[in-house]
Formats: C-alpha cells, structure tokens, sequence
C-alpha cells in the first residue's frame, strides 16, 4: 500500500515459488545441522586423541618404573645364584644342571583384545611391555629354582649337623691325670676273671670322682647297674650311633634324659668286675661294638 492514499497494488507469488523457498530454508538447516555435527565429531576425535596420548604417557611412565624394578630384580637373583651354588658346595650336593638353570618360559600370548587394547595404545609400548612380562616370568622361575635349591641345601646341612652331633667324637674323661690303660681287642687277658676273653672297648684310668661326659648329643637309655659292667650309663645318639659308659662310681642322669656332647654323666669309679677306678667306654654302630679310638677327635669344640 502506497503513502498517500494512493492505489493499491496487488502482487501475486506463486505456489512454486513458495515451495522452492521453503526448500531453501530446508536445505540451508540441513547445512547448518550438517556443519555442527561435524564440529562435534571433530571435537570427539580430538578428545580421544588427547585420552590415548595421556594413556600412553601414564603406560609409558609406569612400564620405565616396571622395567626399572625388574632390572634391579634381575641383579638380586644373580647375587643370590652366586650364593646359592655355595651353599651348595657347603652343604655336599652338586651343582645343578645348566638345563635345568635355564628354566624356559613359554606359554600362549595374551588374549587378542588385550593384544588390541595395547596396540591401540602403542605398538612400542606393548613390545616393551612384552618383553617386561617375559623377563619378570624368567626371574620368577628363577627364584623358585633357587628357592628349592637352598631349601635342599639347608636340608642336607641340618642333617649333616645332626649327625656330626651325634657322632661320638670327645674322650669321655679329659681330666689330665688321665690315661688309656687298655685298647680295644679281640683278645686280652682279663684282669679279674684271668682268661683270655674279647676287650670291646677302651679302659680309661683316672682318679675316683672324676666326671664322665657324653662324647655325644643324645638320649639316655639306659642308667643303672649291669652285671661285671657295674654302675653304667647307655646312650642313643641318633643315626646308629650308640656308647657305653661303665664302672662309674656314681650316675648323674635319668633315663630318657637328654644330653649334649660334653654333658657330666657321672663319676669315675671302680664298680662291677674293676680292679682300680676305671671308665670302661665302648660305641657301637648299628649293635656292632667298634674300636673307640677312631672317635677321640681332639680338634672337637663342645656346643
């Protein structure tokens, strides 16, 4: 409508024209919806590129610290390898084998989405990560090996001690006025009885009151009075190893005592069939008496 009051003028717009603009106001929404959305998927790749860097550096900082302990690791068990094969040879048992010390690591690899999830992540990082897992593997067989090995070795020396402590190694009288008067012998003239008869053990001549003592770690079996053998003392040492201790003057333990090497048993005297104070000491091995002399060891230190 014109100022003025004049003419009114009449424009006509056709239907086409009205659909083609709408279509155009269609179109340019879809462009800007299009424009925004690619924004977004742009933001959420950005985003998931910052994550896995971060991922990466934190993986990568923890796997520098991983690798760092096992090396440290690694230099341990090779200080304790060295111990290990002297303990070894202290204790009396071989080397172990070279195959045997290499204990091989095998085995599946890991699950393929955790193969993916390292990959993902870094191809370098999962091949050092591997490596790592494959190194930590190897040490912990290693220190298991060695673990039983030690643990056989300490075995072995605690049986060697027991038997060193039960091996009848002490004269039974270390009184200085003290001497063998009689060896052991298949055959000697007895000096009560006057016939020729076996002499199963040693004589040891010293003063009445002397203390006896246990020429080895065990147990008392026996502590009494025998015939011709008069006040004695039996003791079991363990490992087959057994001593007698006769013509004591007087008995200072019990039976089923236990006694350490050095251990006061009694007294010297001169009981049962004896002539003079006297230790008649004998050691069997397995029941059989054997000659005494083998087992005064001077070189021996009382526990």
């Amino acid at each position: 409508m014109p100022d003025g009051g004049g003419r009114i003028r009449t424009m006509r717009v056709s239907r086409r024209v009205v659909r083609l603009a709408a279509l155009a106001a269609v179109a340019a929404g879809l462009v800007t919806i299009a424009f925004v959305v690619s924004l977004g998927f742009d933001g959420a790749r950005e985003a998931e590129l910052v994550r896995l860097r971060l991922e990466n550096r934190h993986l990568t900082d923890n796997l520098g610290r991983v690798e760092t302990q096992v090396g440290t690791l690694a230099s341990t068990v090779d200080e304790l390898s060295e111990q290990e094969q002297k303990f070894r040879l202290l204790a009396g048992l071989p080397d172990l084998d070279d195959d045997i010390r290499a204990v091989g690591v095998g085995g599946p690899l890991p699950e393929a989405a955790e193969r993916e999830e390292f990959l993902a992540v870094s191809p370098q990082v999962a091949e050092r990560a591997y490596a790592t897992a494959y190194d930590a593997e190897l040490l912990m067989r290693r220190l298991d090996l060695l673990g039983s090995s030690i643990e056989e070795a300490a075995d072995s020396v605690e049986m060697h001690r027991q038997v060193f402590l039960s091996r009848p190694s002490i004269k039974p009288v270390q009184a200085e006025e003290s001497w063998i008067s009689s060896s052991f012998s298949q055959s000697r003239m007895h000096p009560v009885l006057q016939v020729n008869r076996p002499h199963p053990g040693l004589d040891i001549s010293a003063l009445a009151g002397t203390p006896i003592l246990a020429s080895a770690s065990g147990t008392v079996t026996y502590a009494g009075t025998k015939v011709g053998y008069g006040k004695t003392v039996e003791i079991d040492h363990g490992f087959g190893y057994k001593t007698r201790y006769a013509h004591a003057g007087s008995i200072e333990v019990k039976r089923g005592q236990k006694v350490k090497r050095g251990d006061m048993l009694g007294e010297v005297g001169k009981t049962g069939l004896a002539t003079a104070p006297h230790l008649h000491y004998e050691v069997l091995i397995d029941g059989r008496q054997v000659n005494p002399r083998e087992y005064l060891l001077d070189d021996i230190i009382y526990e």
